[in-house]
């Protein structure tokens, strides 16, 4: 019975608010179960890919299978399957839509994990460079830098760093200035983020108004990566009320990203889906290069990630602004240490560049790769 009413909820579509060209949403919405509570009244749970499993006629808790809702209790259970998850929040177009002003901030870790060839701290020269030159989140209309801390090696390629960010969403909240913009952005400091485009993406998906909406940004696993993160300041709102308890539910073992995306859903923001947002060379197939500029001439990208050198960073930034071309600057199997780099490129050094120590170092692929101790080079 739990079950059917639940699905008849979810069968009835909500009206939408004066101005939305309609909404994905279904409901009246139930009032789901985190990890932990009773979902039988609900027959739901919060937690994405869980399902509510009866113990008896009044209780019932949420989990991947009835094995794992019922470990910790030594009483039979009926296992009754009484319904899923709440299902995903998809917002449409609004005639009347929202803003575009940003709030845009990075967190710099001084002595954050690094790559085989990139030095610990480059967070801060990136962002000094940035600062100087008026780029990246400071062509936002409001920007903030937070401090944070070394976190742990995590899996695929990615770092355990949900209490970090946790404590950066913290600063995010006591600083206020997002509740004075339409979308917070929250912009790794390597990734080459390009403000006004990122505004005309808005504009062209029209996010109904004062909505709790995050946008998923890239076509890769659950697609959303935390390069570059977009939230309304209503989903802010949303996410810093609940991180507590998201924290609860879904621990904090592994990427921010991942945690961030799972608490929103099971809060019951929504997203819009522009997989156009992010270019992350993490997604790319096997021959990649850390430094390659190539991937910057998509004129349809709004951020490019990882750039984790200063002249990487403004070499990717130029092409991507067309202030150069990729065969401007050097062959990625010829470039000196700084050097932005372009795969697609045959040109070298001249032998009278300037040079210093030579050495090696691990690609991120694993393989060895010349590395000449220098100050970048891009030939005009």
């Amino acid at each position: 019975a739990a079950m059917a009413a639940c699905a008849s909820m979810r069968q009835v579509r909500r009206a939408a608010p004066p101005g939305v060209v309609g909404l994905a949403e279904v409901g009246p919405r139930p009032a789901c179960a985190w990890e932990g509570d009773n979902c039988q009244p609900s027959g739901c749970c919060r937690h994405p890919g869980f399902k509510c499993f009866a113990k008896n006629e009044s209780h019932a808790l949420c989990g991947q299978t009835c094995a794992n809702a019922s470990l910790d209790d030594e009483e039979p259970w009926t296992c009754h399957e009484l319904g899923g998850d709440m299902g995903e929040h998809v917002l449409l177009k609004s005639s009347d839509p929202a803003g575009t002003s940003l709030y845009c901030f990075a967190v710099v870790t001084p002595q954050g994990v690094v790559p085989p060839g990139v030095k610990e701290g480059y967070e801060q020269s990136l962002l000094d460079l940035m600062r100087t030159k008026q780029l990246g989140i400071f062509q936002c209309d409001a920007s903030g830098v937070f401090q944070g801390r070394r976190a742990s090696k995590g899996d695929w390629q990615s770092v355990a760093n949900t209490d970090i960010f946790r404590d950066a969403w913290k600063q995010v909240q006591q600083a206020g200035v997002y509740r004075k913009h339409d979308w917070t952005v929250k912009a790794d400091a390597d990734a080459v983020f390009l403000p006004q485009r990122l505004r005309m993406h808005i504009a062209s998906m029209a996010p109904p108004p004062h909505t709790p909406v995050y946008l998923h940004n890239i076509n890769f696993k659950f697609h959303f990566m935390g390069a570059l993160e977009v939230l309304s300041a209503q989903a802010v709102d949303v996410l810093l009320g609940n991180f507590g308890r998201c924290i609860k539910s879904f621990g904090m073992a592994g990427g921010e990203d991942f945690f961030t995306k799972q608490c929103l859903d099971a809060s019951g923001v929504g997203h819009m889906t522009d997989f156009s947002i992010l270019d992350d060379k993490y997604t790319h197939s096997k021959g990649w290069h850390l430094f390659d500029v190539s991937p910057c001439e998509n004129d349809a990208i709004v951020a490019f990630h990882p750039y984790k050198h200063a002249h990487a960073w403004e070499g990717c930034y130029n092409v991507s602004t067309r202030q150069s071309k990729p065969e401007d600057y050097v062959g990625c199997n010829l470039r000196w240490h700084g050097d932005a780099c372009s795969l697609t490129s045959k040109l070298a050094h001249e032998p009278e560049d300037p040079e210093t120590t030579a050495g090696s170092f691990e690609s991120e692929e694993g393989s060895p790769v010349l590395e000449i101790l220098v100050v970048g080079y891009h030939r005009p």
